[in-house]
Order: structure tokens, then sequence, then C-alpha cells
């Protein structure tokens, strides 16, 4: 199988033509990714939200309630553990029902994804 250079300067490790970085550096170029995002994108307010006790306390309540099970999944008749509590109305649109625990479900990360990208592409659409 062909072999490339890893990616990071200086670096001479051979590695699989798919991979950018060999096992020693992929993980700092995500770390570097992610610094860079949190940083210049992540949105402060928010993100000092999600760390404080309440956000803990209501999430770890939230999840309890539906026996750490995704809410959706369960409406299909599938059981798959929830690892994200979910804000029904994003935070973004409305920050008062943050912690209201009406407006809070327990999804796994793939349903997660899924509603997240629904819902930026409404708010870019204006609905």
């Amino acid at each position: 199988m062909p072999k490339k250079i890893c990616n990071e300067i200086s670096c001479n490790t051979l590695i699989p033509m798919s991979e950018r970085y060999c096992a020693a550096h992929k993980r700092d170029n995500i770390q570097r990714r992610n610094s860079h995002y949190d940083k210049n994108f992540r949105n402060k307010k928010h993100q000092i939200f999600y760390s404080s006790s309440e956000w803990r306390k209501i999430r770890k309540i939230v999840m309890i309630k539906a026996g750490g099970l995704c809410a959706s999944c369960m409406d299909m008749n599938i059981v798959t553990n929830a690892d994200v509590v979910d804000h029904i109305v994003p935070i973004t649109i409305d920050y008062t029902k943050r912690l209201e625990e009406s407006n809070l479900q327990p999804l796994c990360h793939t349903c997660h994804n899924k509603k997240t990208a629904d819902d930026e592409l409404c708010n870019r659409r204006g609905a």
C-alpha cells in the first residue's frame, strides 16, 4: 500500500495515503483546531452556561427521567442511549428557556446532529 509523510512539519513518519497526520500528531492537530474554534467562533455566553452547575443539574434530571434513552429514537420504537440533552427551542432563539425542563430532551449524538442541522437550516431561511 502506498504511503506518504505526515503533514506535521519536521515529522518524517510514513502514514497511509488516506491519513493526514501520524498517530503522534493527529491529537495535536485536533486540539489546535478545537482551540481555534473555541477562541474565534464559539459563543462565550453559551460556553459559560454549559459549564454552569445549573445546567449540569437540569441535564442530569432530564436524563434520569428519560431513563437515559434518546427521545427521538424512542418515537420510532428504537432503543438508543442518549448522550446529549438538547434544547427543543435552541438557546440562540430563546435564551430564557435554557433551563426549562419542558424545553429539554435527551438525544443520541446522531439525532442531535440531525436536529441541529435542521434548526440551522430553518434559521438561515428565516422560519
